[in-house]
């Protein structure tokens, strides 16, 4: 065939064009004085003509390529399929595996030359192949070290900004660097420079503050895998972020699918932990049982997986009683026992005596639940709750006199921020059943005056408020008082009080606290920034429905509580007349047959408590010392005997 040798670039570029639109019209018998060259190969390429018909093409013109090393790598440079570059190459070999055109060799001994034979040339050939491929891959290889080099100072210079605290600019880098990628070709998502940007960017959020913004980021960077670069990293953010705010995405399930048996023992710890607790807040205790089973009894977190594992074993339907009992308790004291040896171990030590106090007082065993709850130290936010209940407990055990010690105490000042609605019922109760019913009907009146007078207002706010955006705006604003139908303070401190309520209050305030500094900053981050602006509104917004409905259901309960507490107010009320009339009896006796006293005076009482010890009696009525909150005792004795009941 002859070879196109002098046709201008112009004129064969329009015969190729006319070549695959209009082959049978342009060409004709004319066309086999052309044949296809390599640039016109590149060319096609280029117009994107498909490559089944460059290689019909090819075909038809009978061209003939000795591809070189070089051009090889020229034509897969230009974007040449390799189903054409090794149609082009067969074009070198005959059908019966040797050359189609007169191939030779110099002599060794001249410059005679002969015709190579079938096997020499499919030898080189191969050899050629061999070549070109090898050549293709070291320069595959140049290019990705360059690509790598260009991408490492890149991201090195937006880690920097993150560590400066720069958060706009790292960002800036790192979105840059993804969308532009190098020459111009973005990266993929799931590319390497994609996750390491992502993780930049999680870091850079993190290290500012933006907390709720970062965790998303920082959960896709560990849901990459554990063979990634950042997973260890990352992970240690993420826990020690959702530390300090409410995350608990169901995402985080997909943590189960890791197993980091090559980790570190400390990581493995933490990590066994971390997912453990948050199947367990999920309420899924057995799949949560043998990840907190795993963690190390020299670890910082065994005193709280075995916290976790007590209150699984407590809440084990599938356990006899003496099983769960043995299995709990022995859980919540190893959670004590580790507790104690860290520094900040206090409050899992509080969290497990209370639970040993509560599996007592659940099995009727009163001795034991006091034993627990006077363990429970004076400066926990638990100690208001473990004199509660360990108020309940004396009464249960008929302990009169340390049993209205108790309410004494949680009157005072010290937790005037809680409410106990039942304490005056639970009073007046004592009392009538001491015959007592002067102080039966004080405490009934100061139930009236301080507990039954919150049913109107309740009953108004409830109603007032229907959606749970409602429940949640009309708290704030009881709480900073700016409005005059305001839910009295004293219903307020329930849903205070109420644990998932906080963290969903202080979820809400990180989310409004990132969203002003998102703002301050939405010019520089533009399309990222308008994003996370719009994602951080629309957490806000589940949260904020999330606290209405806990403010809802905590209020309705705190209704529920007063109507039973008012149906207890009515039984009160039989008894104490049924006590009057037994006084009125006694009397009328008295005055038939007057008593002898042997001229002795009869005792008055002007004081109902003690603190301390049994024998000193208390002289500051009214007064309360912190040190002494705990020793109270009542010396109240009962009249029923004399009574004659």
């Amino acid at each position: 065939m002859l070879q196109l040798s002098s046709t201008s670039r112009a004129n064969r570029f329009a015969r190729l064009a006319l070549a695959i639109g209009a082959a049978a019209l342009c060409f004709g018998a004319a066309a086999q004085a052309y044949a296809v060259s390599v640039q016109d190969i590149i060319t096609l390429t280029g117009l994107e003509i498909p490559e089944d018909q460059i290689i019909k093409k090819i075909q038809k013109d009978g061209s003939v390529f000795k591809l070189a090393p070089s051009e090889i790598l020229e034509l897969k440079k230009k974007g040449v399929s390799d189903k054409v570059i090794r149609f082009m190459l067969q074009t070198g070999q005959s059908k019966d595996g040797g050359v189609s055109g007169p191939a030779k060799i110099q002599n060794a001994g001249g410059d005679k030359k002969r015709e190579l034979t079938a096997a020499e040339q499919a030898a080189e050939e191969a050899r050629l192949k061999e070549e070109s491929i090898r050549l293709a891959e070291d320069q595959r290889k140049r290019e990705e070290g360059q690509r790598k080099a260009f991408a490492g100072k890149v991201l090195a210079q937006g880690q920097a900004y993150a560590d400066a605290g720069e958060f706009v600019k790292a960002i800036r880098v790192f979105n840059q660097f993804v969308n532009e990628g190098v020459g111009g070709i973005p990266f993929a998502p799931d590319s390497q420079e994609a996750y390491v940007c992502k993780y930049g960017i999680a870091n850079a959020l993190s290290r500012a503050g933006l907390m709720q913004s970062a965790a998303s980021s920082l959960l896709e960077v560990v849901r990459a895998g554990p063979d990634k670069m950042f997973f260890t990293t990352a992970f240690d953010q993420l826990r020690s972020l959702r530390r300090k705010i409410n995350y608990r995405p169901p995402e985080l399930e997909d943590l189960t699918r890791f197993a980091v048996t090559g980790a570190d023992a400390k990581f493995q710890d933490g990590f066994h932990y971390f997912v453990g607790e948050f199947l367990h807040d999920f309420g899924l205790s057995a799949d949560a049982k043998p990840y907190l089973e795993k963690v190390a009894k020299d670890s910082e977190d065994y005193g709280r997986a075995q916290y976790l594992l007590g209150l699984i074993a407590f809440q084990d339907e599938s356990l006899s009683t003496q099983q769960k009992v043995t299995d709990a308790s022995q859980a919540f004291q190893r959670a004590v026992m580790a507790g104690e040896k860290q520094v900040d171990g206090q409050p899992i030590v509080d969290l497990a005596y209370l639970s040993l106090a509560r599996l007592a007082y659940e099995y009727e065993q009163f001795d034991a639940a006091i034993y627990y709850y006077k363990k429970i130290s004076k400066n926990s936010p638990k100690l208001a709750t473990a004199f509660y209940e360990s108020g309940w407990t004396y009464f249960l055990k008929n302990d009169t006199s340390r049993a209205l010690g108790t309410f004494q105490a949680l009157h005072s000042p010290y937790f005037a921020h809680h409410f106990y609605p039942e304490l005056w019922i639970l009073e007046a109760t004592m009392y009538v059943n001491m015959c007592r019913r002067n102080y039966a009907e004080d405490a009934i009146k100061m139930f009236e005056e301080t507990v039954l007078v919150l049913g109107p207002p309740l009953r108004d706010f409830l109603k007032r408020n229907r959606r749970p955006e409602d429940f949640y705006n009309g708290l704030l604003e009881s709480a900073n008082q700016k409005s005059a139908t305001s839910l009295p303070r004293v219903l307020q401190s329930p849903v205070f009080d109420n644990v998932e309520f906080y963290n969903l209050y202080q979820t809400i305030k990180q989310i409004e606290k990132e969203e002003k500094i998102v703002k301050q900053n939405l010019q520089q981050l533009g399309p990222f920034g308008q994003d996370l602006l719009a994602r951080l509104g629309q957490l806000r917004t589940e949260r904020i429905s999330e606290a209405g409905v806990v403010i809802q259901k905590t209020l309705r309960q705190t209704q529920k509580e007063l109507e039973t507490y008012q149906d207890k107010l009515a039984e009160l009320r039989i008894d104490l007349n049924e006590l009057e009339l037994a006084d009125l009896d006694r009397k009328m006796q008295e005055q038939e047959k007057p008593e002898d006293t042997g001229g002795k005076p009869v005792a008055t009482e002007s004081k109902i408590a003690i603190a301390g010890s049994d024998s000193m009696v208390w002289p500051f009525e009214g007064e309360f010392w912190k040190d002494e909150i705990g020793g109270y005792r009542s010396f109240l004795r009962e009249k029923c005997t004399e009574m004659g009941r």
